[in-house]
């Protein structure tokens, strides 16, 4: 079995952040800086924090950046996976397939922050016998993410994007490896628009958890989560501690 230490983990930050363009435009979007440190950090701290250390990051626009960021640190096993086009986050699953090793692969995106057990995800995959796993949480009236109905044994039976649904896609997945074969090479393909809508009804399941949804893709979404971590770390916004 594989050990959390060697567990395959694919974080996604290969997309242009087009609408972010206004006030980032240097850089790729996970590398916005929120309290002097890039968002990317808060993403890669949580997945240490759960005892995964061997990282694979998938980069695109201004990949060199993050190439350059996260070789500096000690604390994890970085490997990079570059795409010179834009390719989507299942065509991004898929030009890293050659970099993954076991049966199962944990991969999230690189713009947004949900801090839920990992572990008990990929335990919760594999008791289902899952292709696939999403981590959910409500949505709350929210429109802009992958709108998901879950039936009583937490089956996806509906994932539309950009859809209300009574949960919505928190961008953390459990996959098995074996399926991104199926996923064409070299082509642009998104795992919300193209594979999970194909999946539901065929081994597609949702994690509910109860953890904030944090991403920043907009400048609005970027202000409020600056708002909320002024000073602070992410441990302490959420508890509602004083920073």
């Amino acid at each position: 079995m594989t050990t959390l230490g060697q567990q395959d983990v694919v974080i996604l930050c290969g997309g242009l952040g087009t609408r972010l363009r206004a006030v980032v435009s240097d850089r790729p979007k996970p590398m916005a800086l929120i309290n002097g440190r890039p968002f990317l950090d808060l993403v890669v701290d949580h997945v240490v924090s759960q005892g995964f250390h061997r990282i694979i990051f998938s980069t695109g626009h201004h990949g060199a950046w993050i190439a350059e960021h996260v070789k500096k640190r000690t604390d994890i096993d970085a490997i990079i996976s570059h795409e010179d086009q834009p390719l989507g986050t299942a065509g991004a699953l898929r030009a890293c397939r050659s970099l993954l090793r076991g049966a199962t692969v944990l991969a999230l995106n690189g713009d947004s922050l949900c801090r839920i057990d990992l572990p008990q995800l990929i335990a919760t995959h594999h008791a289902q016998q899952a292709v696939a796993t999403v981590a959910v949480t409500l949505s709350n009236g929210r429109t802009d993410g992958g709108g998901i109905t879950l039936d009583e044994h937490c089956r996806i039976v509906r994932f539309e994007e950009k859809k209300a649904g009574s949960y919505i896609n928190t961008g953390i997945y459990a996959l098995q490896t074996g399926y991104l074969d199926r996923i064409p090479h070299d082509t642009p393909c998104s795992l919300e628009r193209d594979v999970f809508p194909v999946l539901v009804t065929h081994g597609l399941y949702g994690y509910p958890c109860h953890a904030p949804l944090y991403d920043i893709g907009t400048p609005e979404r970027l202000e409020e989560f600056r708002s909320v971590m002024h000073g602070c770390r992410i441990e302490d916004a959420e508890k509602g501690a004083p920073c």
